[in-house]
């Protein structure tokens, strides 16, 4: 086996443990918010991983350009889809999405 084969091998189950401890997490979670945290590291992480495995395999060229494209994509959309999810979920549990008088911000007013 070469040493390009064994890197390959280890992003790859770097990318397959990692998505598999967030999926297990998701289980152990009963809160969305603690859930999102966990479903942005399969989007960062493991897409990296997969993502250095194609560069190592495929060298410059198409696969790595879809490779590389895909995971910036995956990238901003789970920012901009994560903040969305968290938003929806404040207003459904809230009725708003700005604080209300009763909430604290920062923990500033907890000696109150």
């Amino acid at each position: 086996m070469k040493t390009a084969d064994l890197a390959v091998a280890v992003f790859l189950a770097i990318s397959v443990v990692s998505t598999g401890i967030c999926c297990s997490a998701l289980l152990l979670f009963r809160d969305l918010f603690q859930r999102l945290h966990y479903l942005s590291v399969v989007t960062t992480l493991s897409t990296l991983t997969l993502l250095v495995a194609v560069v190592i395999k495929e060298g410059a060229g198409q696969a790595t350009t879809k490779a590389v494209l895909a995971f910036i994509v995956l990238l901003l959309v789970n920012a901009v889809l994560s903040h969305a999810t968290a938003r929806a979920a404040r207003v459904r549990e809230f009725g708003q999405w700005t604080p209300t008088s009763d909430e604290h911000i920062g923990g500033a007013e907890q000696g109150k």
